[in-house]
């Protein structure tokens, strides 16, 4: 347990952090209980997201003073229009909050799954400051570093890969890690790995209790089977906690079941307006709050939305085109005020927006030709791995699944539930596309905004299957409420409620123990597998690490380091903060540094001449591993990778097979 106590701080930083700047919002609302939670969460990361933005316009440093004053204008501004978009006027008055819409009981609850979550990503990164094994794992480190060294948070304004030339690019995780490690001063990967167990083991179960509560009903067994199935699925947020590392898409679908819920409100479906009381205009400022952070963290999120979408926005269409009662701000049911001719107008032009997002969404989204494929020859065997709940994972969670089945078979008899079918349909085709069938045109077609990749859309299963095991898991709990009464019974005292509460807390463990089996066992081992940490490391070994942090006894402050990127050589510049030459794998860089590392062990004059112009003194060689393994992409490295005898380079450092070299045999002309 010592290994982690580093991260104990920084953790606690992160949750204060998204506390301090969310809270304002909620409290100049006027919410009480569980909406605290669900409006705080999504308007700090809205806070979070637009804070650099002005920060960096206006060219005040990143820290964090400026989420804050933004955070103190938004809550003024919202207290100033409570009115229209603060707690229902009715609830106020004459409502009650449910034991499950209070604050404790459903925190709880998302406290279980966060717990068990926690759990399976110290068994699998194994210490707080363990670094992903990944390709991706170096630009997002590397982006923290250049935010804190820049002092510019914005997304306007990242360059990493084209220094001099920022390019547009989500920073919202940098930023929020940024930040952390400023007020904590944790190194980077601490402070990585303490947003990383904020957002899966707080944010995402806290979203899933309020989503589960939306769509089965604000009851204290929805909650707290919602906060148990949280943790579940290893696909998410365990399996992009692993695969690329994709910290930002991680974030944005993290975030998107505070979208999820006042979208459900806005169309009437499920319990979402009883469950989560707020006003018209709060459901909309909470759904374009969180669907603002949610972009911004991964602009991937608006594809996701319309998958999520599609059937719900059509069901809610069919109904206004039908009419009937509709649900008010309080989530009681009463004729509508409109008429049904208008509110068929209405539900025409929604379809009709609805379907022009999707088609700017997929025309805009597309990214360039990637060569991911499927892992099964067949679709069978992707639909069989999505109805295990472990698609792209080793073996199958069939606790989980039997839950999800039950809940889509209760489902299918609940015609006003039946969208839920749908919803789960439609991921779960997207990904049997994208792992069950070969490279083609229309495949790409339907996967480009994913890059074709099976792995994020294994993770987006979850989303789908996830409101079906919440139906099927609190039908269990209501089945078993009457034994457990009767069970308390028998256990002397006078106090019958505690009884109850402690049976029923046996009961959530049980169910918490068979959901977490096979899929944490199976989450673990992958997740796992992208931390290791031994000589074989494909990205950064214990002697590349060991040698990197002793670094700044050897090199100035003020020099620039040759680096391969593709074995680990760029973390140099996330782990110390010595200026590397090429800080990424891929870029658009100095066309002179190829000449360098390609050639300074030979000491070409073009190299010479390059390490001159560029103030390159030192050479780090971290051998041919790479982080893709015989990648053609690092042949241009060559000249620094793998040195065996150079009349150009002499040795400074060395630790085990990486070795610290400086440019001494360069002639002075």
């Amino acid at each position: 347990m010592s290994a982690w106590l580093p991260l104990i701080l920084p953790a606690l930083l992160a949750v204060g952090i998204i506390a301090v700047l969310g809270l304002p919002t909620a409290f100049a609302l006027r919410l009480r209980g569980f909406a605290l939670a669900i409006v705080a969460v999504p308007a700090a990361f809205a806070v979070l997201a637009i804070a650099p933005i002005i920060s960096g316009a206006i060219g005040i440093p990143w820290s964090f003073l400026s989420p804050v004053a933004v955070a103190a204008a938004l809550a003024l501004v919202l207290f100033s229009v409570r009115k229209w978009v603060g707690h229902p006027r009715a609830f106020r008055e004459f409502g009650r909050l449910l034991p499950a819409q209070r604050f404790w009981l459903p925190l709880g609850a998302a406290a279980i799954g966060g717990a068990a979550t926690a759990t399976t990503l110290m068994l699998s990164l194994k210490s707080a400051d363990a670094i992903s094994q990944t390709y991706d794992a170096i630009f997002h480190l590397n982006a923290v570093r250049l935010i804190l060294d820049s002092g510019n948070a914005s997304p306007f304004a990242m360059d990493l890969a084209s220094p001099g030339n920022p390019a547009f690019y989500p920073t919202l995780w940098h930023g929020f890690v940024a930040l952390v490690a400023q007020l904590s001063g944790a190194s980077i990967p601490v402070a990585t790995n303490a947003v990383l167990f904020t957002v899966c083991a707080v944010i995402w179960p806290i979203g899933v209790v309020a989503l589960g509560q939306a769509i089965a009903g604000p009851a204290t067994r929805v909650a707290i089977v919602s906060g148990v199935v949280a943790a579940a699925f290893p696909n998410f947020p365990l399996s992009l906690a692993g695969f690329g590392v994709l910290y930002p898409n991680l974030l944005s679908l993290a975030l998107l079941p505070f979208v999820l819920v006042p979208a459900l409100q806005l169309l009437d479906l499920g319990w979402a307006r009883r469950a989560l009381p707020l006003s018209s205009g709060g459901r909309w400022l909470l759904g374009i709050g969180a669907l603002g952070a949610a972009v911004l963290a991964h602009p991937n999120a608006i594809h996701v939305l319309c998958l999520w979408l599609a059937v719900p926005v059509l069901t809610a269409a069919m109904r206004a085109l039908r009419g009937g009662r509709i649900a008010n701000d309080s989530g009681l049911l009463v004729l509508p005020s409109r008429s049904r001719a208008l509110r068929g107008v209405f539900a025409a032009a929604g379809l009709g927006a609805f379907g022009a997002i999707v088609i700017a969404a997929w025309h805009i989204g597309r990214t360039s030709t990637n060569p991911w494929e499927g892992g099964h020859p067949t679709p069978f065997g992707a639909i069989l791995d999505a109805v295990g709940t472990t698609p792209r994972i080793e073996g199958h969670n069939w606790p989980i699944a039997v839950l999800v089945i039950l809940g889509a078979a209760l489902v299918a008899l609940r015609k006003r539930q039946r969208w839920l079918l749908g919803v789960s349909l439609v991921l779960i085709t997207f990904y049997v596309i994208a792992d069950g069938f070969p490279t083609s045109e229309w495949r790409t077609f339907f996967l480009s905004p994913w890059y074709n990749d099976p792995w994020r859309l294994a993770a987006l299963v979850p989303l789908g299957a996830l409101p079906l095991a919440v139906f099927g898991a609190s039908t269990v709990a209501a089945v078993a409420g009457p034994a457990i009464r009767r069970a308390s019974r028998m256990f002397p005292g006078r106090n019958a409620r505690a009884r109850r509460l402690s049976l029923g807390a046996i009961a959530a463990l049980f169910l918490l123990a068979a959901t977490q089996g096979a899929g944490a066992f199976a989450g673990v081992n992958y997740v796992s597998s992208k931390y290791e940490f031994d000589r074989w490391s494909p990205l950064l070994s214990p002697d590349e690490r060991a040698l990197i942090e002793r670094l700044p006894e050897h090199v100035p402050a003020d020099s620039v380091v040759a680096d391969n990127p593709w074995n680990g050589g760029a973390l140099v510049y996330a782990l110390t903060g010595q200026e590397v030459l090429v800080p990424h794998t891929g870029g658009n860089y100095d066309p002179r540094i190829t000449d360098i590392t390609s050639g300074i062990d030979r000491g070409t004059p073009e190299a010479c001449a390059a390490a001159a112009a560029l103030e390159v003194e030192y050479v780090l060689d971290f051998g041919r591993e790479f982080v893709f393994p015989e990648t053609p992409r690092a042949e241009p490295y060559f000249g620094i990778s793998g040195v065996e005898d150079s009349a150009t380079l002499t040795e400074v450092d060395r630790e085990g097979g990486a070795v610290l070299y400086r440019i001494t045999g360069c002639r002075a002309d």
